[in-house]
């Protein structure tokens, strides 16, 4: 027991500590009860540390960081999280890994509390950081100038001064909660991939695998659709019920083209010595390097083993492309290639599935992407990889929980706003809300380009509609008529009750591309709250969002 001397002193100090000063006594005084955990083992006692810092000016990116810092304390990272005004520059260079979430304040300034970080990276000559790895999150808001500035300044800074990123600058809008997260995934899987001696194992991270049960084009092509968008199953192999709830997604680390790894296997072992990797080279190329679209920051790299320095980082570059026109210097092997290589990142798919309806199957909605680069047709990576899967191939994945797109009370309204392959995650809603009798009603607005052609999974929709699961459907179908008509159209259409069912306490929720049907949308909503409600729609729609009825997974 304290004295009454020091327990007064004791309680005087909690009462003036900040939660970031308690966690540092906390951390002290355990070092200090216990210094043998320090020295159990050699591997133990070698631990790389992380230190997460933040600069805060109204408090999104404080609130942020001390989320992500106890979601990785659950997963047993050895961590450090603290405000970039009580951070003590000097030990910026003993730092292992360093990871930055820094808001913008004014034009492009940081915030108060990481001025003097700032001005420390940026105007000492003398600070070397090459034994650091670092990475940073960037809040802004996309309606001002200087979108993500001081982020993006501080980014570029460490990266110039020899610090080595570990994964690439985020930046966030307004809306920042997914692209947050994700940003977080992608520093869990680093250092997994690293095979860091941090546990980073999780059950949400798990791998899982499985075989392809149907992989079926939901378009009709034959009539003339535009769009190529697959309904896959995986079946899972071991047989044991799948941890996950409507809202989340599967992570998928998607392999690379045999005929792009074949072509680069080939020119590589005319060219470049390869001894080292001989018996690797397939699995490497094949399911660990990213080969087709490279990084800026690797092209700068490259640019150090190649015989040419002219590398243009205006246009997007494939390995093979990149070797052939800028072949790499005599001295330089396999080996030294490899060690700038970027691993394969892996892409997020909303569970189109229930996990009590399709036991042990997950459902996806997966539409392959196709655009112009360098004036050839290009596939998305990912999406090219799964809609070439078929029946009986195996697939590897994990579960990305999505804590920001959960259902509510089955008792509660929703609204489901999901064009095109935004559907997914309403499908698997809709299914959970069928199978629990859920009594709240449902309302799904629905686009495409034709409705003959376009329709997703418009059999279940009908369905649902006929059972009562679905009170309302509101369809768009944008070239079935000469003026295209969007979600936002059919919003707007039934915007009488569309605001009678939020001011009466419906949750809304919206999937799909943010630019511009999720920016387009939220205009819409805001002119009926405006013109139909006669409130503040910026107040309304902050008031949703704080009760969390206002729910976005966009990409």
């Amino acid at each position: 027991m304290l004295s009454e001397s020091n327990k007064k002193i004791f309680f005087k100090l909690m009462q003036e500590s900040s939660q970031e000063e308690i966690i540092w006594m906390y951390g002290y005084m355990y070092g200090f009860l216990f210094p043998e955990k320090k020295c159990l083992k050699k591997e133990k006692k070698e631990k790389k540390k992380i230190t997460l810092v933040y600069g805060t000016e109204t408090g999104n990116a404080k609130n942020l960081a001390f989320d992500i810092y106890q979601k990785m304390k659950k997963e047993e990272f050895q961590i450090r999280l603290m405000s970039l005004d009580q951070y003590h520059l000097k030990d910026l260079e003993k730092e292992d890994y360093f990871l930055i979430i820094m808001s913008t304040h004014g034009e492009g300034e940081p915030p108060s509390s990481a001025k003097s970080f700032f001005d420390f990276i940026h105007h000492n000559k003398n600070l070397s950081l090459k034994n650091m790895k670092y990475s940073v999150l960037a809040l802004g808001d996309k309606s001002y100038t200087y979108f993500c500035k001081a982020g993006e300044d501080v980014d570029k800074r460490l990266y110039d001064i020899g610090s080595k990123r570990i994964v690439s600058l985020h930046k966030c809008d307004v809306d920042y909660e997914i692209q947050a997260y994700k940003w977080y995934y992608e520093i869990i899987n680093f250092f997994k991939k690293k095979k860091c001696e941090i546990n980073t194992e999780h059950i949400n991270h798990k791998i899982i695998y499985g075989k392809i049960l149907n992989n079926i084009i939901l378009n009709d092509q034959e009539r003339g659709s535009n769009k190529e968008i697959h309904h896959i199953e995986i079946f899972i192999q071991e047989n044991k019920d799948i941890q996950y709830h409507p809202g989340d997604s599967i992570g998928i680390f998607p392999e690379n083209p045999s005929y792009e790894v074949n072509r680069l296997i080939k020119h590589i072992k005319e060219n470049i010595v390869c001894e080292e990797y001989k018996d690797k080279i397939l699995n490497i190329l094949k399911k660990e390097l990213n080969i087709l679209s490279l990084s800026e920051s690797l092209l700068k790299k490259y640019s150090f083993l190649s015989e040419k320095k002219n590398i243009s980082f205006n246009q997007k570059w494939k390995l093979i492309d990149l070797l052939i026109k800028f072949p790499m210097q005599k001295k330089y092997s396999l080996k030294d290639l490899i060690k700038i290589m970027e691993p394969i990142k892996p892409r997020l798919y909303s569970i189109s599935s229930s996990p009590i309806v399709h036991k042990n199957v997950i459902h996806i909605t997966v539409s392959r992407h196709r655009f112009q680069s360098n004036g050839k047709t290009v596939y998305g990576h990912c999406s090219y990889f799964l809609s070439q899967l078929k029946i009986g191939d195996e697939l590897s994945f994990f579960i990305y929980k999505n804590h920001m797109f959960k259902l509510p009370n089955s008792d509660k309204d929703i609204i489901l706003i999901g064009p095109g392959t935004g559907i997914a995650p309403f499908r698997s809603f809709l299914y959970e809300r069928e199978v629990m009798k859920a009594t709240g009603k449902n309302w799904l607005f629905f686009g495409g380009q034709y409705f003959y052609t376009d329709f997703l999974y418009q059999t279940e929709i009908q369905n649902w509609k006929i059972k009562g699961i679905l009170n309302r459907v509101s369809l768009s179908f944008s070239r079935d008529q000469k003026e295209k008509i969007y979600v936002q159209n059919k919003i707007w259409e039934n915007r009488i009750e569309f605001f009678s069912w939020i001011k009466n306490g419906a949750y809304v929720y919206v999937c799909g591309n943010k630019i511009p049907m999720s920016m387009d949308v939220e205009k819409t909503i805001c002119d009926i709250i405006e013109k139909v409600g006669k409130c503040n729609s910026e107040l309304f729609i902050k008031k949703m969002k704080k009760e969390g009825r206002y729910l976005k997974d966009v990409y």
